[in-house]
């Protein structure tokens, strides 16, 4: 997500603006032409769907520029470990399938499932993300449980259905209170599975 606010800051630097962090993660979920005009919305710039596309480019380009992403610490080897233990695995992003592809290469072989936002017409906060991964799934909500960061991911998982154990990672423990749990670190969440 620090990577995801540097680029937004590289679409709004011509403009003169300012994209504080807090801003990018508390939209995280949504795609990131969602994301430019929220922005742009709060800061009154009115863009026109040239400008916002312009914009979107600059964003994605300047992010993919960063090459393959580091996971947050204990990411790596929980999915391993859960993966060993028989759980099925989806990863639900707000992303494209390009950009999923380019910063997560060969590590996506754990997950049976991505859904990203080619998948779906409309991304999180709505639900229809986590329904599709459940469609994929051939699960039903009881059936699963959402591992998610961000405000938005966590109100797309309840409306879907699922049960959401929240991570604060990006976001404070706050900001996410419509998980049923909140926990502090990534660790916690092996315990809780």
């Amino acid at each position: 997500m620090e990577k995801h606010h540097e680029a937004y800051q590289a679409a709004f630097a011509p403009r003169g603006i300012h994209v504080e962090q807090r801003e990018v993660f508390a939209n995280e979920g949504r795609s990131s032409r969602e994301v430019i005009g929220s922005i742009a919305k709060a800061r009154g710039l009115g863009l026109t769907k040239g400008e916002l596309d312009e914009m979107n480019e600059v964003k994605k380009a300047t992010f993919r520029g960063f090459g393959p992403m580091e996971r947050y610490p204990g990411v790596d080897a929980m999915v391993v470990r859960l993966r060993a233990r028989g759980l099925r695995l989806a990863l639900v992003s707000g992303t494209g399938r390009s950009n999923i592809d380019h910063h997560f290469g060969d590590w996506l072989r754990h997950f049976e499932v991505v859904v990203s936002a080619d998948d779906v017409t409309r991304t999180k906060p709505d639900p229809e993300p986590y329904r599709r991964a459940l469609e994929k799934l051939a699960l039903a909500a009881g059936e699963a449980v959402v591992v998610e960061n961000a405000p938005l991911g966590i109100r797309a998982a309840k409306g879907a259905g699922l049960r959401v154990i929240a991570v604060a990672s990006t976001n404070p423990p706050d900001a996410l209170k419509e998980a049923d749990v909140v926990v502090e670190e990534v660790a916690d969440v092996e315990a809780l599975l």
